[in-house]
């Protein structure tokens, strides 16, 4: 069992790769409230969870930039990018 550890940093990969995906929810929600917020949704907090939501996805070049990495790491290692980790042959 040697290519566990492998595996497992596949699937905590595909699992950084999907927090990346998910974090663009909350943003999505807020724009559902119109691009440009009126001073009633500004009062009523709007503008606040706006600003928490940008915040929240600022980072995710970073984590992009990681999971890049360890794809490239695992292709090096294994000779598969174990992209998605439940089809690959290790």
């Amino acid at each position: 069992m040697k290519s566990g550890w492998r595996r497992g940093l596949a699937w905590a990969n595909a699992g950084l790769l999907a927090a990346a995906a998910l974090k663009f929810i909350p943003i999505g929600i807020s724009l559902t409230h119109g691009v440009t917020l009126n001073a009633d949704q500004i009062a009523s907090g709007l503008a606040d969870k706006r600003a928490w939501a940008l915040d929240l996805i600022s980072d995710t070049p970073y984590l992009l930039l990681v999971w890049m990495l360890v794809a490239l790491l695992l292709r090096r290692q294994t000779g598969d990018a174990m992209i998605r980790p439940w089809r690959s042959g290790i």
